[in-house]
This record gives structure tokens, sequence and C-alpha cells, in this order.
């Protein structure tokens, strides 16, 4: 395995129940962490966490929906950093309604927050991260399951999919790996406990490993997209479904 200690990550969503994990995983291993989310509170004890391994963190309050707030971040995260390996976006907003009686500005918000903010994020740390073999953009997206009200959700999804499978072709010559994690349920504010076992979904800590996983595949090997289910079903009732 590779030893990804004394690299540097910027992690889009830190404030969040996977990106908190990421993160966390992340320092414990020995990587200078560039903390990045909306909620000032929750942020503060993420940073708490990770700056007890002794290593260097920082936290930065971004609205992700933004392109010129996107630009700040990145540019103050590299100069605390002092540049950037690895680029971890774990991040989105969430929207449930038919295309008939859709909020349009929410599902621009949708777009802006999960799609652009991907590429964007990209387009501004890349130059760092390809300076080096060795870095890694990794997508924490999700799993495809359309029906009926989650129009956006599905497009947004495809969209960051389509993304990533051609920028690891921009970025592989430069020994930069390129990954799109596609999870099923995990137990975070996110999901519907009333209709679901939280201790049956896969856990945060799940996802952070198959980051760690990523980041230390050797040199000569990249998982590309990697898909992610619960073991075993966490509906409470068999007849649930998506």
């Amino acid at each position: 395995m590779t030893d990804i200690s004394n690299k540097k990550a910027l992690i889009v969503g830190a404030s969040g129940g996977i990106g908190s994990a990421v993160a966390s995983m992340l320092a414990e291993n020995g990587v200078h962490c560039a903390l990045v989310g909306r909620n000032k509170q929750k942020l503060k004890s993420v940073f708490s966490v990770c700056s007890s391994h002794g290593n260097p963190c920082f936290t930065f309050s971004c609205d992700i929906s933004d392109g010129s707030e996107i630009k700040r971040c990145c540019e103050e995260a590299i100069n605390s950093l002092g540049g950037v390996n690895y680029l971890i976006h774990c991040a989105g907003q969430y929207d449930k309604a038919s295309a008939g009686e859709c909020d349009l500005e929410v599902w621009d918000d949708v777009l802006d927050s999960n799609l652009r903010s991907t590429y964007h994020f990209a387009r501004h740390l890349l130059p760092q991260i390809n300076r080096t073999p060795g870095g890694a953009v990794i997508r924490v997206n999700s799993r495809d399951a359309p029906y009926a009200g989650v129009g956006i959700q599905t497009a947004q999804k495809r969209a960051i999919d389509g993304y990533m499978e051609v920028l690891f072709e921009d970025v592989r010559e430069y020994g930069t790996k390129v990954c799109t994690i596609n999870p099923g349920f995990v137990n975070t504010p996110m999901v519907n406990p009333k209709r679901l076992n939280p201790e049956l979904m896969m856990q945060p800590e799940d996802i952070s490993q198959v980051v760690k996983f990523i980041l230390g595949t050797s040199t000569t090997a990249c998982p590309t997209e990697i898909t992610m289910q619960p073991q075993r079903s966490p509906w409470k009732s068999a007849d649930m479904h998506l």
C-alpha cells in the first residue's frame, strides 16, 4: 500500500457524516487536512478531532454553490497547506419532487452544489494535484436508483459519473488517481430513520476505509468507480422500497 502520511488533502463537506469520517481517517494516517464546510460549529468539532493527531489542519467556510467562493477557498487552502495532493468531495444537496411540481430554483441549487462544485474544485486544485505523481480526486456520489420524483438526483448523479470518467483520462498520465464512490444507504442525517434501520446501513467509517484503499492503491493501478451496498437490507418492512 502507498504511504499517505504527510500528504495534503482538501475535504469538501468535512462537517457532514461521511466527510467528517473521511477527515478523521486521513488525519489519523498523517495527512494534513483542509476542512471545508458551511456548518462552522460542526466544522469546529471535526477540526478538534483531526488536530488531535498532531498534523497541520485548517478549516474553511465555503458556500459550494458559488463558484467565486470555491475559487477563494481553494486559493486559501493551497496557501495554508503549502500545496494539495488530494481532493475528496463528499458534499451535496438533495431534493425530491416530480418534474411537473419541482421548484426550479431548488433544482438549480442542487446542480450548483453537487455537479458544478465538482468541476469547480477540480479546476482550481488540479494544477497543484498534478505536480507530483500519487495525487487523487475522489467524489463520493450515490448509487443509481431512478424512481418517481428523483429526476434531479438522477440527472446530477449521472453527470458527475460521466465527468469523473473523463477526468481520469485527462489526468492519468500525471499519475493522478480519479475515482467515484457510489454508495447505497449510509447512516447519515440525509436518510429517513423511520423507514430504515441505522444499524443495518453502511456507516460513514465504511466509506472512509474505501477512500483509504483508493489512496493506498499502487502506482500501476487506479480504481475508477466503486459501488457499495449495505450487506443486509436496511428496510424496516419487507414491502418498503425506493
